[in-house]
């Protein structure tokens, strides 16, 4: 058992729809070892992190600025060892602003930059310098504020409105050629390359998981990717955004930096058995910095066992915030359920507590939405203090929760000035309550929360580890814990009711009694156990990655027939997504021999499916059927004698 490291998933309240935009990930040849090393992406300069999406980094990456001199304000994560360089994004829609700018400016008011607002109706890209913005507690505070010459106006008049969208940031840090332990993971790195030889022991296998697990956690928010090699070559290319790490069966345990100062230096960790594994608890957080020289070794550990609860407060799961309003505006929070530790959950009843501005005269009122899910409405008055429940159904559970807040204000005064407005602010101390269970909706949606607060991992071969470690490290992304993978059999993993990620083929699948949604055949065939049950001939290889439900738990296949380099095709595919892992729906990503990749909702993933009522539910149709009857005749027969007495 891993300790579980927590940490509050900042999700941050944001004034603004949130907007997701579309993008079509490349796909890695496969290459000898190009399957499980990419070539990083291309850097803006030595140290320098492409742009980073705001979703990625677990915000909107959309702004609406609404009324001039009304700070919007959000905060951007800054992991440890970087800084923020560069805002970047696009002004859109530009409404009634005259010689506008946005100014940008940090938590302590300086304004780091601004943007000049177009006078034309045309979409203009820009860029902020964020280098002197402050950092505070792992977060850069920025507010937006849009200033124009227009005069004053009030609630009857078009107020001034810019909205600013696909926002990313760029970070940068040092990247020397490493020396001791502690500086061979800098701040910012593109890629992690974990090597274990083809043939991987046990040991091997599972010190490989927990390491990329806690790496992941490590580096999150930044989306970096960690690699299992399972090649007996030289190491791959070593570039200022690569680490390499070889973990070795054998000799004393310890971790040593080889080569050091040179472009070619890396990490060996070695030892046997269950020292080995203990090593890599080196880098469950920023411990690391302590070993500065070119060798350490773990001692001992002491393993926490997972706090597991069903309640958690909105300052547990980082849904504070407040905003103010006139007309209407919309507040954004979720929660990351894998923090509760509890698997997959059926639903979460929600009690928002909060303060606003006393209302006297005018009118106010609150709608909380999730999804299309409307929880809870109540009018706001003069006590200023709002204390409502509400049930996020199963049709709206999924790893990450979203919420809505609409709140409006309509001032007595009519054509009210701008600044009579009132303040609503979350209280930390509102609760989110789950309900463990399965009846959700299933697929990709519930992972990584329904692989918590630990999970198997079966592989059929050894050199076939890199697949669950891809699978690891895209959905540790999504998470604010570490995920904790268990090396186990298949036999044994299929026996326990823990959820389970399996590396292995259709055959082994249907030994096993399990019935997935897409069942790949020997060769080129398939069964889809939909619907509509259908056998399938692709005439090709087929490389699949699919989540489903068996007997009460989670499971994670990946599975291959002829070319399983189409599996690493497959998890590409979920890298190009706007958010990756969380953009999935459905129940199956599957790679044909066409190399296109396809994510298909078979069974889960989706909607849930309507559950028949009942013969009961006869009795109430004919019910209101007659009394739909009755009451047409009824209208009808008053129609008539409303006629004749106009005819008298």
């Amino acid at each position: 058992m891993k300790p579980l490291l927590l940490k509050a998933l900042a999700i941050p309240l944001v004034v603004g729809a949130v907007a997701a935009q579309a993008f079509n990930g490349p796909v890695a040849v496969a290459e000898p070892y190009a399957a499980a090393v990419s070539e990083p992406s291309e850097p803006t300069g030595p140290g320098v992190t492409p742009p980073i999406t705001w979703t990625q980094l677990g915000l909107s990456d959309r702004l609406d600025l609404i009324g001039s001199n009304q700070p919007v304000e959000t905060s951007v994560p800054v992991p440890a060892g970087v800084g923020p360089t560069v805002l970047v994004g696009q002004i859109g829609s530009v409404v009634n602003v005259s010689n506008g700018r946005v100014d940008v400016l940090d938590g302590r008011g300086v304004v780091l930059g601004s943007v000049v607002v177009p006078v034309d109706l045309a979409t203009v890209p820009f860029s902020v310098d964020l280098s002197a913005a402050q950092v505070t507690e792992g977060r850069a505070t920025l507010r937006f504020v849009l200033r124009d010459s227009n005069p004053s106006i009030t609630s009857c008049s078009q107020p001034p409105a810019v909205t600013l969208n696909q926002l990313a940031t760029s970070y940068s840090g040092p990247t020397p050629d490493p020396v001791t332990v502690a500086d061979f993971l800098p701040g910012y790195l593109d890629q992690v390359v974990v090597r274990v030889g083809s043939t991987p022991t046990t040991s091997q296998q599972q010190a490989a998981l927990d390491l990329v697990a806690e790496l992941t956690h490590l580096y999150r928010p930044m989306p970096v990717r960690i690699d299992i090699a399972t090649f007996d070559g030289p190491p791959p290319p070593v570039t200022f955004s690569r680490r390499v790490i070889d973990i070795r069966d054998g000799g004393k345990a310890g971790m040593v930096v080889e080569n050091p100062g040179t472009p070619s230096a890396v990490l060996a960790i070695t030892g046997t058995g269950d020292q080995l594994v203990r090593q890599v608890d080196m880098f469950a957080d920023r411990r690391v910095a302590l070993a500065q020289t070119a060798t350490a070794t773990v001692l001992d550990t002491q393993q926490a066992h997972a706090q597991s609860t069903n309640i958690k407060t909105f300052a547990q799961l980082g849904m504070t915030g407040q905003t103010s309003a006139q007309g209407t505006t919309t507040m954004y929070a979720g929660f990351d359920a894998s923090v509760f530790g509890v698997g997959p959950i059926t639903n979460a009843e929600v009690h928002v507590k909060a303060t606003y501005t006393p209302v006297v005269g005018g009118e106010a009122s609150v709608l909380i939405r999730s999804g299309s899910t409307v929880l809870a409405t109540h009018r706001l008055d003069e006590s200023g203090r709002l204390d409502v429940t509400g049930d996020i159904p199963a049709e709206s559970i999924s790893s990450n929760v979203g919420m809505a807040l609409e709140i409006r204000y309509v001032p007595r005064q009519e054509c009210a000035p701008m600044n009579d407005r009132i303040t609503f602010a979350l209280d930390p101390s509102s609760t989110v309550t789950v309900t463990p269970g399965t009846r959700n909706r299933g697929g990709f949606p519930v992972l990584p929360m329904a692989f918590t607060p630990d999970f198997g991992v079966a592989i059929d071969s050894p050199d076939r580890i890199r697949f669950a470690g891809q699978a690891i490290n895209l959905m540790g992304q999504q998470t604010g814990i570490t995920l904790r993978p268990q090396i186990t059999t298949f036999a044994d993993g299929v026996a326990s009711g823990t959820g389970l990620l399996v590396v292995t083929g259709g055959d082994e699948l249907a030994k096993a009694g399990m019935k997935p949604p897409l069942l790949p055949g020997k060769s080129t065939s398939a069964g889809v156990n939909g619907s509509l049950a259908t056998d399938i001939d692709v005439n090709g290889a087929l490389g699949v990655v699919q989540a489903f439900t068996q007997n009460g738990r989670s499971v994670l296949a990946i599975s291959g027939t002829q070319d399983w380099s189409l599996v690493d095709r497959s998890f590409d595919y979920v890298r190009g997504l706007p958010n990756r892992w969380a953009s999935l729906t459905g129940d199956v990503v599957a790679t044909g021999p066409a190399a296109q990749a396809v994510n298909l909702t078979v069974r889960e993933g989706g909607g849930l499916m309507n559950e028949y009522p009942g013969d009961g539910w006869k009795w109430w149709a004919w019910l209101s059927l007659s009394l739909g009857v009755a009451a047409v005749i009824g209208v009808a027969s008053t129609l008539v004698v409303r006629h004749r007495r106009v005819r008298r």
